[in-house]
């Protein structure tokens, strides 16, 4: 890392320990649910990668302030207390939301952006549940995220910072698991992974073929036993690229039954979609014993537009006759919702 400033330094390392974590994480045997920690971890790594990236090519990854007729740019700032009653302010950082945004820009069919774009919304709703059935159905997702960030790592920072080297390929006791993304409506209820599952199959529904296929989407891979090879120095595993093989091989992996298939939107029932949900007037009188001084004015509903573009899982707008397509919708919200104005609120006041 000679000829980087220190706070480069300091975020690539952070970063790359971060993704260390995150595999190591995932590959522990003990570890049910890997999931969860891999892709807090992998967040983590991701958006100070996306720091790194940003600080050493001269552009600040912090928040500005709302302002007019200023020469110069103001920042957001968080304050904190400490227990001794000193104060320390920090420049909001940017999250990874908009860290892709500035990163790709314009370029929304990119696989690796929307590969991450997956992940952001996917680390809240399971922050708070155990559904270790869920791994296997988004492995290809996460060995995705992964490949790509090391791609990322290569490609601004140089070979030598590759994690290819510290990973290999982990030992495998397998069987197939519940599908859980084809489970029934109760063992969904009662697993409280309606709103996931929902979530999975309508993003993966709304994907280009392209970007579906695409293994900077998502990684699949097959492995299948087959008979020592000839020669002692041959290597245990290979892998063979779809795209690239021949119309005979392809035939006759899918008469194996090994295929490309994009997922269909199955409907749940609206009902379980509902559970625990806030309506608009709910929400309200929510937020105001919470935040006495809220007033609800054009900069609340701005609030609100803001809080729902970063996280559009607390919305789910319910048409009220289903098969008119011109009836009526109604929103209701996550209680989750109400935390997210109080992050807001707070730190307006502290500024």
């Amino acid at each position: 890392m000679r000829g980087e400033s220190n706070i480069v330094k300091q975020l690539l390392q952070k970063s790359k320990d971060s993704a260390m974590l995150a595999v190591e994480f995932y590959n522990k045997p003990a570890v049910r649910f890997k999931s969860e920690g891999f892709i807090t971890m992998m967040v983590i790594a991701w958006t100070s990668i996306f720091h790194a990236y940003y600080i050493k090519n001269k552009k600040k990854p912090f928040f500005k302030k709302q302002q007019t007729g200023a020469t110069r740019p103001r920042f957001e700032i968080i304050i904190e207390k400490l227990p001794d009653g000193r104060i320390i302010k920090e420049k909001k950082w940017w999250d990874l939301t908009k860290c892709i945004q500035e990163y790709f820009a314009s370029d929304s069919a990119n696989p690796v952006k929307v590969n991450l774009e997956f992940f952001i919304p996917l680390r809240n709703m399971i922050e708070h549940r155990y559904i270790p059935e869920i791994d296997i159905q988004i492995f290809g997702e996460c060995q995705s995220m992964l490949l790509n960030y090391d791609s990322f790592l290569e490609k601004h920072f140089g070979a030598s910072h590759s994690l290819k080297a510290f990973l290999s390929f982990s030992l495998q006791i397998a069987n197939s698991p519940q599908n859980i993304i084809e489970a029934t409506k109760s063992e969904l209820k009662k697993k409280g992974a309606a709103n996931i599952v929902d979530y999975i199959k309508n993003f993966r529904s709304s994907l280009t073929t392209e970007i579906f296929e695409s293994s900077q989407y998502s990684f699949k891979a097959v492995l299948i036993q087959v008979k020592n090879h000839e020669s002692k120095d041959a290597l245990p595993i290979k892998f063979l690229h779809y795209d690239k093989l021949t119309d005979e091989q392809k035939k006759n992996l899918n008469e194996a039954g090994i295929v490309l298939i994009k997922e269909k939107i199955v409907a749940i029932e609206d009902t379980l979609l509902l559970e625990n949900k806030l309506t608009y007037d709910e929400m309200i009188d929510g937020l105001k014993i919470e935040i006495p001084e809220i007033k609800i004015n054009d900069d609340f509903h701005k609030k609100k537009k803001q809080i729902l573009t970063n996280q559009p899982t607390l919305l789910h707008r319910r048409q009220l006759d289903p098969k008119n397509s011109r009836s009526p919708k109604k929103d209701y919200y996550s209680p989750e919702i109400v935390k997210e104005f109080k992050k807001i609120y707070s730190t307006v006041q502290n500024d």
